[in-house]
């Protein structure tokens, strides 16, 4: 089970969920104050942290901010409970990095339901990909929540592989997996030997990858991604398609159809113009920038640089 920090001024109620969450098998440790809990956090090292908002000296809200800008601690779970309940404080707590909320009062019953959950978007996080040993969507939306949260100046760089499903109708399952594997180690490597070593890369499904890195690092890994990708990718190719420059596939309707060589679409989205609050918000860029880069014949970018709000 989990080890749990659990923040609240109200004695009792500490005391009772306490009981609660041991019973179920969890270390639970408790501190009735806002002052001193991020030290106490440091000791414990929790997996999981219940932090009420309303709390005399250091708030909830404060706490939460500066769990998520610890190195140490800023991958941690964590779940406010506000006795307020309305939009735009639970909004606040979101935005300030917290996971979820549980509007004062509740049911012990439902309180271990949100602990569930959170521990299973912990466990969701940590699971790769089989194939390109990568993490999916969950940690990566997470993962750029918690760096704004953190206030870091961000890219978000959404890459889809044009010609992957021909690739795949011609090529099989076996062609699936190299090109999976061929992707993912290119950007692995490409992110050490340019010493992006604060990148998080994941795997959405399919031809689809999210890579995240630091503000000023997003134009030389996207061209050196894409000179790299259009130098090489001819290795899964054979000699004929490479010298005639596109595969034979069979389409949905069983027709023989020519398609070009594999390349790259990249859309961009960044925190340079935009003050992005969420993750949700900043996905729902990545899916309009993604559209507008076109490759043709070679690997193309498009970086949204709007300056509204988000």
């Amino acid at each position: 089970m989990s080890k749990i920090l659990l923040v609240d001024d109200d004695i009792d109620l500490a005391e009772l969920i306490k009981t609660k969450l041991s019973a179920e098998g969890h270390d639970v440790h408790t501190i009735n104050t806002g002052d001193g809990a991020f030290e106490k956090a440091k000791d414990v090292r929790p997996d999981l942290a219940i932090l009420d908002i309303m709390l005399p000296g250091v708030t909830g809200y404060q706490i939460c901010r500066r769990l998520r800008k610890d190195p140490e601690l800023y991958r941690l779970g964590i779940l406010i409970l506000t006795a307020l309940g309305e939009e735009p404080e639970v909004m606040h707590g979101l935005e300030q990095g917290a996971d979820d909320f549980l509007a004062k009062p509740f049911k012990l019953d439902h309180l271990t339901e949100k602990i569930g959950a959170l521990m299973t978007l912990q466990e969701s996080i940590t699971r790769h990909n089989p194939l390109t040993n990568l993490p999916g969507t969950d940690a990566i939306k997470r993962e750029i929540n918690h760096r704004l949260a953190r206030g870091m100046a961000i890219a978000c760089c959404y890459i889809d592989i044009v010609g992957f499903k021909a690739y795949c109708a011609a090529y099989g399952q076996q062609g699936q997996k190299r090109a999976l594997e061929f992707m993912s180690q290119l950007m692995t490597k490409l992110s050490h030997n340019i010493g992006l070593y604060e990148s998080f890369i994941a795997h959405l499904g399919g031809e689809h990858f999210v890579v995240l890195v630091n503000l000023e690092d997003y134009e030389r890994f996207c061209s050196s991604l894409m000179q790299m990708f259009d130098q090489s990718i001819g290795q899964l190719y054979s000699p004929q398609e490479l010298q005639r420059g596109y595969i034979v596939a069979t389409d949905k309707h069983n027709r023989e159809v020519k398609y070009p060589l594999m390349a790259l679409s990249i859309g961009v989205a960044h925190t340079q113009y935009r003050n992005y609050k969420s993750a949700k918000k900043l996905f729902e860029v990545l899916a309009q920038t993604r559209q507008m880069a076109q490759p043709k014949g070679k690997s193309a970018v498009f970086v949204d640089r709007r300056q509204t709000d988000r």
